[in-house]
């Protein structure tokens, strides 16, 4: 079974032939409706990244481990240093390896330095194009990316628009055209920079006469290019004639966050996090959930929605099932059950996450359990308590009203709460 084209896509896609097209000036329908219109796969409802900015994000999704458990848990420690992945980590990518798969990661890292034994190559790719430092990858246009261990030149252009997001995508491109002729499975990983901040791009000619501020008008470009890439990733897809061993997935690194407005865009004007609370860097929904879009042809019934909560720290065990190579520890379930229809339950007790202070020792953290959510904004502080079936915006605290839950959560966070050397909280319990 081949496992390609993880992918990242922020909140809302624009014209992907898989996703459905989204109006962006301000189109009422809700992201749901614009997700599952036109859908080739499965869309879930309640999806969740692994936390809620990108280093602990790809940290969860590469180790099938939870915030509590992951190695990297924010983007820097305590101490203001880049934590890296070493030889004691164990990534979904080894996982498909060992499996006899092909792999390739084209784009962002972000979990080690150069030198390291961080870096994709020794963290099970077989093949890596792209940037290893996430603070380099803010820029579209520089002077050098990585193939494999050796950081070389690259062909950018800013006339034409053809920058590092063009460049490693043409690499993955021609990666799943080489290994589609092959009789081994493959893995391609593709986290694209887009969006993000320092956005250079001129606006598309479809935006260029929008009433918006230039940085609304290059957020709507990058997204647009995104949704371009997608449809040429599915396109190639189709021309190999290998859609129905091919399992695609969609995903977000967490929510929009809001930047300057002439580099950026207020998260508002799209309406990027939907009705939800909070952003970038928070544990309410408007933080970590995010979108999550699967398409397998012949397998996964088009246009279904899935209402399950389920993290992206699932990733490990679902392709260890798919792989018929189980990972020896992960906090996550396969979601297999969910793709192929056989089940629409994970019988899953809760989902957890938590957030470590760069500025403190201190962290958020966060439990899902059915339609219930506990949030505490530092260690020691209260614990509310939210309905997300009937209050998704999470206005209404039940702390005062379920004090067995507020007790039940407590005990979740303090036992999966493992203590990090480089994010300690002040005054916690060492194992």
């Amino acid at each position: 079974m081949t496992i390609e084209g993880l992918q990242e896509l922020d909140w809302h896609p624009s014209e992907s032939r898989t996703i459905g097209e989204f109006h962006l000036a301000g189109g009422q329908e809700s992201v749901l409706d614009i997700c599952t219109k036109g859908s080739q796969g499965l869309v879930f409802a309640n999806a969740y990244t692994g936390s809620p900015v990108c280093a602990p994000y790809r940290s969860t999704l590469m180790e099938g481990l939870h915030a509590g458990h992951t190695l990297v848990r924010n983007n820097r420690s305590l101490q203001r240093e880049l934590v890296n992945f070493n030889d004691s980590t164990f990534t979904v990518a080894q996982l498909l390896k060992d499996a006899g798969y092909r792999t390739g990661l084209f784009g962002k890292w972000g979990l080690a330095e150069a030198g390291t034994s961080g870096i994709p190559n020794q963290q099970g790719f077989d093949t890596f194009y792209g940037f290893l430092d996430q603070r380099k990858a803010h820029h579209y246009y520089v002077d050098s990316l990585w193939e494999n261990e050796q950081e070389i030149p690259v062909p950018l252009s800013e006339a034409q628009q053809y920058s590092s997001a063009d460049w490693y995508f043409d690499k993955a491109r021609d990666f799943i055209r080489k290994e589609a002729t092959t009789d081994a499975p493959f893995f391609a990983y593709i986290p694209t920079q887009l969006p993000h901040l320092y956005m250079p791009y001129e606006p598309a000619e479809i935006y260029k006469d929008k009433p918006w501020l230039v940085g609304d008008k290059r957020w709507a470009t990058m997204i647009h290019t995104i949704d371009q890439q997608m449809g040429q990733l599915l396109d190639l897809v189709d021309s190999l004639g290998i859609a129905e061993n091919t399992l695609i997935v969609f995903m977000s690194d967490n929510g929009g966050g809001n930047g300057q407005r002439h580099f950026y865009h207020d998260v508002r004007f799209f309406n990027s996090n939907g009705p939800f609370r909070g952003m970038k860097r928070d544990l309410f929904e408007g933080g970590i959930r995010v979108p999550l879009i699967a398409q397998w042809e012949g397998v996964i019934e088009a246009g279904k929605v899935s209402a399950e909560p389920v993290a992206y720290y699932d990733f490990m065990a679902t392709a260890g099932e798919l792989a018929e190579n189980p990972p020896q520890r992960t906090d996550g379930k396969s979601w297999v059950p969910l793709l192929t229809g056989k089940a629409d339950t994970l019988a899953r007790e809760f989902l957890y996450w938590e957030f470590p202070y760069m500025d403190q020792p201190n962290a958020k953290f966060a439990v899902r359990m059915g339609k219930w959510k506990g949030v505490k904004e530092w260690m020691g502080g209260p614990l509310q308590i939210y309905n997300l079936e009937e209050d998704p915006e999470e206005l209404y605290n039940w702390h005062y009203e379920r004090a067995d839950l507020v007790e039940e959560f407590e005990a979740i966070i303090l036992e999966e709460h493992e203590p990090s050397p480089f994010w300690p909280i002040r005054g916690e319990k060492k194992r």
